[in-house]
């Protein structure tokens, strides 16, 4: 009867132990089945979003196929800039093959006298017209600048004109006691071989000075035939930058507009100094523009006598300024501030005068130290 009890007893904790184990197990799933249950409303709310919300997949479609027209479009864009980096390198090569890499060395600095060689055109004249008043105005005696002319003269004409050695050109000199005519009918050849120049100064016809396509292969030609005939031991290479047209000029139609000329010639400027390595730039073209600024130095057509060729007076002492501020200030270390030139008479459209002299000096100053820039200090 005891054992009965007994047994009865043991039987009843192990069914009170079964029930607790089962009470156990019933905890343990149930906070799992909450983390089910966390679970599933997360996925039925994107199964509920993705099938319900309409909104939502109507913008997904559309962004899809935006992404394929922007695919579209970025392949046209890709396939466009693929094309014109391959031109690009096209004609970097070619302009390689013809140019090769310029050293050019140095402007001489305190030379005992200074030869420079002024290959061009009329512009050419016009740069160099006024230079004389300036150099007697400081002194300056130990400077010739030659100036190879012949009108309307381009790169590739002068290279023509150098394998046929025709006496095409007029050779003039500029120096403090005036300007001479040293040849009527002379050769670029001949006038290459005449001096042992110093800084030699090349320029493009003015209508071409805008496309640099005009420029190659004939400028690197004519450096090189000017190396192989040159006697001096060393020469620096310059460039000199025209200006654009009056606004009226009837030739301004292939820019469009004066401000488009202007940046053309800039572009093609820059163009060819990365390609040929002559780094000294006359910025004439970039003198004009910022006088054209100056309400106090607008005379005549926009500083021009006819449309294309520089005024007389205020022009032409503007380029002056511009050619000595680029090659003879710093081969002398002479200050433009110095001098007092009164250029023109008192009755020319133009003249300078103590009243515009520093204004044109600022000018071509301010071009000087941008080639490629109009400057907001032109006027002060």
């Amino acid at each position: 009867m005891k054992r009965l009890i007994w047994i009865g007893i043991i039987a009843f904790f192990c069914l009170q132990g079964m029930a607790q184990t089962t009470n156990k197990t019933v905890v343990v799933k149930k906070p799992t089945t909450t983390k089910q249950t966390v679970k599933k409303p997360v996925a039925t709310k994107t199964t509920t979003t993705s099938k319900t919300a309409t909104a939502k997949p109507t913008t997904t479609k559309p962004t899809t196929a935006q992404t394929a027209g922007n695919g579209k479009t970025d392949k046209t864009a890709f396939n466009e800039k693929t094309a014109a980096s391959n031109q690009a390198q096209k004609e970097n090569a070619a302009i390689q093959q013809t140019t090769g890499y310029l050293y050019n060395v140095p402007l001489p600095y305190l030379p005992q006298k200074l030869d420079v060689l002024f290959i061009g055109n009329s512009f050419s004249i016009d740069t160099s017209a006024a230079l004389p008043s300036i150099l007697s105005s400081l002194g300056i005696n130990n400077v010739n600048v030659y100036v190879l002319y012949k009108g309307g003269c381009s790169m590739k004409q002068h290279y023509e004109f150098y394998k046929s050695n025709e006496k095409v050109y007029e050779l003039y000199r500029y120096n403090s006691q005036g300007e001479v005519q040293l040849e009527k009918a002379t050769s670029i050849k001949e006038a290459m071989q005449r001096f042992p120049y110093d800084v030699v100064v090349w320029q493009q016809y003015s209508l071409e000075s805008g496309d640099y396509t005009t420029y190659e292969p004939y400028l690197s030609k004519l450096i090189q035939a000017y190396n192989i005939t040159k006697l001096a031991a060393r020469t620096t290479f310059a460039f000199n930058e025209t200006w654009a047209y009056a606004s009226n000029a009837k030739n301004l139609s292939k820019f469009k507009n004066q401000k488009n000329m202007w940046k053309s010639i800039c572009t093609s400027v820059r163009k060819m100094k990365a390609a040929s390595g002559i780094d000294i730039i006359i910025p004439c073209g970039t003198a004009v523009q910022n006088a054209r600024e100056v309400e106090a130095l607008k005379v005549d057509n926009e500083l021009t006598r006819d449309g294309t060729h520089i005024n007389y007076f205020a022009g032409r002492y503007l380029l002056a300024c511009t050619f000595f501020e680029s090659i003879i200030a710093p081969c002398l270390n002479r200050n433009l501030r110095d001098d007092t030139t009164i250029y023109g008479k008192e009755s020319d459209t133009g003249q300078v005068n103590n009243t515009n002299r520093r204004l044109l000096q600022n000018c071509a100053r301010l071009a000087v130290a941008n080639n490629y820039e109009i400057s907001e200090f032109a006027g002060q």
